[in-house]
């Protein structure tokens, strides 16, 4: 079953919707806030973190029900993605040293989410690829991890951004 993606068709479907709703919602809320995110200097980039966030578990679930693919062909396409989430990384250690002032805590609990999602998605990528190490599991863990921590920006934007 890890290793099966027919098996995770009904998994991948859910998936999707949730995932396709939350990027909407979180683009047109993003956009009736625009003017207060842009009022602070590391906001902008945690919007773009995230719609990635969202976009993320999207593409996977997407990717998942391609019919036809083989394991190869799905963990370079998980790879593919997981290479976009280095993108995030890297823009995450600019907002490290943008928020030099700011309390390491805060700084971690940014950075960490982000390297969390990225290396389970790079492991994903290559448990698929093998067929070993949990296969398809390790993608289902990114794609959740990358939804709490887009629902946790969400928060931060939309809410906390007002206090």
């Amino acid at each position: 079953m890890p290793y099966d993606a027919g098996q995770w068709h009904d998994f991948a479907t859910s998936f999707a919707g949730a995932a396709g709703a939350l990027l909407g919602l979180a683009f047109v809320a993003i956009s009736f806030n625009l003017d207060a995110i842009l009022h602070y200097k590391t906001l902008p980039g945690r919007a773009v973190e995230t719609l990635a966030f969202f976009a993320y578990p999207l593409a996977g679930a997407l990717l998942i029900q391609l019919p036809g693919l083989s394991d190869a062909a799905l963990g370079t396409g998980q790879a593919i993605l997981a290479a976009g989430l280095t993108v995030l990384v890297a823009r995450g250690v600019h907002r490290w040293r943008q928020e030099r002032a700011d309390p390491l805590s805060w700084r971690v609990s940014h950075m960490a989410p982000v390297i969390v999602v990225t290396a389970l998605a790079g492991m994903g990528a290559a448990a698929t690829i093998t067929a070993s190490l949990g296969g398809l599991y390790w993608l289902a863990g990114a794609m959740a991890m990358a939804t709490v921590t887009g629902l946790v920006n969400s928060w931060v934007l939309l809410v906390e951004i007002k206090r």
